[in-house]
C-alpha cells in the first residue's frame, strides 16, 4: 500500500523552499560582500568539502571506503580499496590506502601485509573476525582474483602487521567480487561473511562463509542466499523481522536470466539456512537497485529499507510494518529525484534525533536529505559545500574529527583517470544539538558487537523519543561506516537510558549516561564507561 501525504503540505513545502532559496541567495551575497574571515565558518551551518591531502588528492580509482579504528586509539581511520583504470585495455592493479587519523588529520600509513597487497580491489569490511581484540579485514577483489581475509597481529618489533588467513576455500573461490558484508549469521559469537559477485559487468553465485572460531572459513551451500547466479551489488545484514538473528538483503542488476525481484530479501531461519522472502514481503521491486541501507526512519523501533538505483531512476523507500512485511513510503525528494546511486547511508546529520540520508551519485551531484521525523525527506538548503560532479562508487559516514556529528567521505571511480578520481571529504558544520556515541564490545556476542541493537530513551522538545540503531558492517555498495553508533539528542540535556540487545540474547541497560561523549559498553557491564 502506498502511503499518501497531504497535498497542501507539499504546496506549503514548495512555497517555503522557494522563499528559503531566495533568502539563502541574499544571505550568500551579504556574506560574500562582507568577506568574512575563515573563523566565521564556525558560526554558519553548512556542509563543506575540505581539502585534506593525501586523502583528497590521491588519484586512483576508488572501489570502496571503510571507516575503522584499526589501531584502537579512538580516532576513526579510513581504508580505501583502489581498483584499476577501466579505460585501460590491460589494466594494472592499484595499491590500497590506509589513512591513519591523527586528531582529525589523515596520514597515509604503510603496514606490512595490508598496504603492500596489490589487487583489483573493490570493497572491504572491518571486524574482529578472530575475537582477539583488534580489527581485521576482508577484501573483495574483481577480475577473478582471490578474495582475502587479513588478520591483524603485532610483529616481533612491536609494530602492527596483517597476515593472510590460510583459508583454502578463498583460494579456490574466485570471481568478480564487488562487495562484502559481515554479520554473525549463526549467533555463535564469530562474524560470518557474505560476498556479492557480478556487479556491473558480470554474473556469478554469491559466497557465504561460516567463520568457525576465527580459525577456519567454511563455504555454505544449498541455501537460497547463494543458490542462483546474479549480477549482485550491495548486500546488507539486519534483523528486519526482530526475531534475534541477522537477515539479508541483496541488490541485483537486472539480467535476462533473473527470476523474481531484483531486490532479494532473505529471512534467516537459523543454522545458516535462508528463505527468499522478497515477493512475499515487499510490495514492489526496485528498478535498477545497486545499493541498500537499513534505518529506522519513522522512529517506530524497526528498521526500514532504502534502495539506491542506477541509470537515472528514482530510489525506493520501504517502511517496515513490524510483521515481516513492508510498504512503499513517500520519502519526498529522496524517492522522486533521478539518480545513479552507488552510495546510500542513513545518519543523524543535524543531531535532531531522526535519521537523515546521504545519496552519493555517479556522474552527478550527491545529495543530503533531511528527515522531518516521519520518514519524509527534503534536500537540505545548506549547499555551501562544493557541489561538483561526483563519480561515486562508494560513500560512508563517521565522526572523523570527533566533534559529535557525522561527516561524509565519497570515493570516486570515473571512466577516465584524472581529477575525477580524487575522493571527497565533506565536513559537517551543519549539526546543531547535543549527541551521544555508543561503542560496544561483545563478550558472549562477537567482539565487534555487529548485530547488536541499541535503543536510546530521551525527551526532546518535551516529548519522549526512542531512537534505534543496529551495529552494522556495511551500507550502500562497497562501504562501511564506523562501528560506534551516533545519536543526535537535539535540545535534550540528559538521556534517560540506553538499552542494548546483544546478538547473544542478553539485554543490558545503561541508566542516565553522560551526553556529548562516547560511552564504551562491554557486554555484561551495566555501568558503561567514558571513552
Amino acid at each position: 500500500m502506498v502511503s499518501n501525504r497531504n497535498p497542501s503540505r507539499r504546496v506549503s513545502r514548495t512555497v517555503q523552499s522557494v522563499l528559503s532559496v531566495s533568502l539563502l541567495i541574499v544571505l550568500l551575497g551579504v556574506l560574500a560582500a562582507c568577506q568574512a574571515p575563515d573563523s566565521a565558518d564556525e558560526t554558519r551551518r553548512m556542509f563543506v568539502a575540505v581539502e585534506l591531502p593525501p586523502l583528497t588528492s590521491d588519484r586512483a580509482s576508488t572501489g570502496g571506503v571503510s571507516f575503522a579504528d584499526f589501531d584502537g586509539d579512538g580516532d576513526i581511520d579510513l581504508f580505501v580499496t583502489n581498483g584499476y583504470d577501466v579505460s585501460s585495455p590491460n589494466p594494472d592493479p592499484q595499491a590500497n590506502r590506509l589513512y591513519k587519523n591523527s586528531q582529525g588529520r589523515y596520514e597515509a600509513q604503510t603496514i606490512d601485509g595490508l598496504t603492500d597487497l596489490h589487487g583489483f580491489s573493490s570493497g572491504s569490511v572491518w571486524a574482529d573476525y578472530d575475537n582477539d581484540g583488534d580489527l581485521d579485514t576482508f577484501i573483495a577483489n574483481q577480475r577473478d582474483q582471490e578474495n582475502v581475509m587479513l588478520l591483524q597481529e603485532a610483529a616481533e618489533d612491536g609494530t602492527t602487521r596483517f597476515v593472510k588467513h590460510a583459508a583454502d576455500t578463498l583460494a579456490e573461490d574466485k570471481g568478480w567480487s564487488y562487495s562484502v558484508a559481515a554479520a554473525d549469521a549463526d549467533n555463535d559469537g564469530f562474524v560470518d561473511i557474505y560476498v556479492s559477485n557480478g556487479g556491473l559487468s558480470h554474473e556469478g553465485v554469491n559466497f557465504l562463509y561460516q567463520n568457525i572460531e576465527g580459525t577456519q572459513l567454511r563455504r555454505v551451500l544449498n541455501t537460497d542466499a547463494v543458490s542462483s547466479a546474479h549480477a549482485s551489488g550491495g548486500a546488507s545484514w539486519s534483523d528486519y523481522d526482530g526475531d534475534g538473528d541477522q537477515d539479508l538483503v541483496v541488490a541485483n542488476r537486472p539480467t535476462a536470466a533473473m527470476d523474481g525481484f531484483k531486490l532479494s530479501l532473505f529471512r534467516n531461519e537459523g543454522d545458516l539456512n535462508f528463505t527468499r522472502m522478497d515477493e512475499n514481503a515487499l510490495p514492489a521491486d526496485a528498478t535498477f537497485p545497486m545499493s541498500v541501507a537499513w534505518g529506522d526512519v519513522d522512529g517506530d523501533g524497526d528498521l526500514d529499507l532504502y534502495a539506491g538505483s542506477l541509470y537515472g531512476m528514482a530510489n525506493s523507500l520501504y517502511e517496515n510494518l513490524g510483521d515481516g512485511t513492508f510498504r512503499i513510503m513517500d520519502g519526498g525528494r529522496a524517492t522522486t529525484d533521478s539518480s545513479s546511486s552507488y552510495g546510500v547511508a542513513f545518519g543523524d546529520l543535524d543531531n535532531d534525533a531522526d535519521l537523515d540520508l546521504v545519496v552519493a551519485n555517479w556522474g552527478g551531484a550527491s545529495e543530503i536529505y533531511l528527515n522531518d521525523g516521519a520518514g519524509y525527506f527534503d534536500q537540505t538548503l545548506s549547499t555551501m559545500y562544493e557541489r561538483s560532479i561526483h563519480y561515486s562508487g562508494s560513500m560512508a559516514m563517521a565522526d572523523y574529527d570527533s566533534d559529535g556529528d557525522l561527516d561524509i567521505v565519497i570515493g570516486n571511480w570515473p571512466n577516465q583517470p584524472g581529477a575525477g578520481e580524487e575522493n571527497v571529504l565533506i565536513e559537517n558544520r551543519f549539526a546543531d544539538g547535543n549527541w551521544l556515541k555508543v561503542a560496544l564490545e561483545g563478550v558472549d556476542s562477537n567482539r565487534s558487537a555487529i548485530g547488536a541493537r541499541i535503543t536510546v530513551d530521551v525527551a526532546i522538545d518535551g516529548k519522549a523519543r526512542l531512537q534505534t540503531r543496529e551495529v552494522s558492517s556495511h551500507t550502500g555498495w562497497r562501504s562501511q561506516g564506523e562501528l560506534t553508533q551516533h545519536f543526535g539528542l537535539g535540545d535534550a540535556t540528559k538521556v534517560a537510558k540506553v538499552v542494548i540487545n546483544w546478538p547473544s540474547g542478553h539485554t543490558q541497560t545503561i541508566v542516565e549516561p553522560p551526553i556529548n561523549q562516547v560511552i564504551a559498553v562491554r557486554e555484561g557491564n551495566d555501568r558503561g564507561r567514558r571513552q
